[in-house]
Parts: C-alpha cells; structure tokens; sequence
C-alpha cells in the first residue's frame, strides 16, 4: 500500500521534532506518518475542493546534491500535484520572498528559539504553517509517488480519500487552515507512525473537534494499545489475539 521510496529533498539542518530526534544531513531520513484523509459534505465544495489542490505550480528548491555535497537551487515542476499544501497556504502568500524562504533556519539563537519556529526559512515556515516539513504533492519528477486520490458519490454527499505520507508528524496545521476554507466540509484523518503510534481526528470550521490517539496497534486484530514485549518469546505479543510480531 505505501510505497518506500522517497524523492524529498534532504536538507542542511539537525534538531528535535516533536519528540523526535532530526538529523537530516546526508542519508539520515526521518520516520513518516502514514496519513488517510477523508473529506465529505457538499459535492459543489468538494470537487471545488480537488481542483484546487491539484492545481499546478512551479516552486524553487533548495537541494541537497549527495554528490558535491552541496545545495542547490532547483526548479521543479508539479503539473498533476493531487494534494499540495503549497495550494493551501504558500510562502508567496505570506509575502516572503523565495530568498528568503529558501534560506537555512538559524544557527545564531538558542534551541527554543529554534523551536519556535518563528523565522521564514523553508523549514521552520513549513513546521509553523502545515506541521511537517516537506510537501507531499507530486512533481513531473516522482516516479513512484506515494501520495493518491479515490473520490465517489455517497448519497447526496460526494466524499474524497487522499493517502500520502509525512515526515515526522501529522500536518495538521495545513488540514486545518484548509477546513476553514471550507467549513461545511468534514475532514477526518487516520494517521500512523512507522513505529507503531497513531489514531485519528475529525477537523471542522478549522478545529479538531474530536481526536484518539493509541500507542501501538496490533497487525493481526487491529486491537491497540495492547502489544506488549514477552521476553520469554523475544517478540512483541498482542494480548488480545496472540499474534507475534
């Protein structure tokens, strides 16, 4: 179902992230949080809805080159995006110019300075903006994508389904300022850490207004919180149905 293969470029930075350790430099990639978002209400604002997020665009990148070791400033296309936060809420609508979006988070302030994120570098306006720090729409040069859409009529609704993949954290930022651009519409997101964690909220008018959460999951029954290590077994070992992971 998701694709391991990533074409996020990597940056120059290093630091925590919601309790998560970062240290992007060179080939260290973070954990990604497997995202589910339904979107449901009027068929009028839902497909206006997917055609906004799937509007192209054009977006300048700052990448890192494995090979001079440098970065680069590249210019990448997305004629076919499907889900961008850049079209819900960008950079060049903040009124920050592409110099100053393309520049590094400070090395000058102090670590909770830092995780403020307060500055208007690429990743510290990501992180504020749309909870995560790289966008998750499709450019001409994604082969293997893991970002996808079903949409289909249910009763007089028409619903939407999008799949794609964060680093890090949920982009909950970005989900709700899109909500508020359609406040009829309800959103809910199913989320899961590769490493076990996740649950799922429902988001309104802009504002989560329900949310569980669980700790880890069990693959065979789906049951949650109830996957405990059994040294015995060497494994982790579901209480409910027995299965050994």
């Amino acid at each position: 179902m998701w694709c391991r293969t990533h074409t996020n470029a990597i940056p120059n930075v290093s630091g925590l992230m919601y309790n998560n350790p970062i240290s992007t430099k060179g080939y260290n990639m973070p954990n990604w949080v497997y995202n589910g978002l339904t979107i449901e209400g009027n068929p009028e604002q839902v497909k206006a809805l997917i055609k906004q997020m799937n509007k192209p665009f054009v977006k300048l990148h700052d990448n890192w080159n494995v090979v001079t070791q440098q970065m680069e400033v590249k210019q990448t296309t997305y004629p076919n995006p499907v889900f961008a936060f850049h079209n819900i809420y960008n950079h060049i609508e903040a009124g920050i110019t592409d110099e100053v979006y393309l520049g590094q988070p400070p090395r000058d302030i102090t670590f909770e300075e830092q995780m403020q994120f307060k500055t208007n570098d690429w990743y510290s306006f990501n992180v504020r903006e749309w909870g995560t720090k790289w966008d998750v729409a499709i450019s001409e040069d994604n082969k293997y994508p893991d970002t996808n859409m079903e949409e289909a009529e249910n009763g007089e609704n028409y619903v939407v389904h999008y799949n794609f993949e964060t680093a890090w954290s949920r982009p909950v930022p970005a989900l709700q300022k899109l909500s508020a651009q359609y406040p009829t519409l309800l959103f809910t997101l199913s989320y899961e850490e590769e490493t076990g964690w996740g649950g799922e909220m429902e988001i309104l008018r802009g504002e989560v207004i329900s949310e569980s959460e669980y700790d880890n999951m069990c693959r065979e029954c789906e049951g949650t919180d109830c996957v405990e290590y059994n040294e015995e077994k060497e494994a982790e070992v579901c209480q409910k149905c027995g299965y050994e992971s």
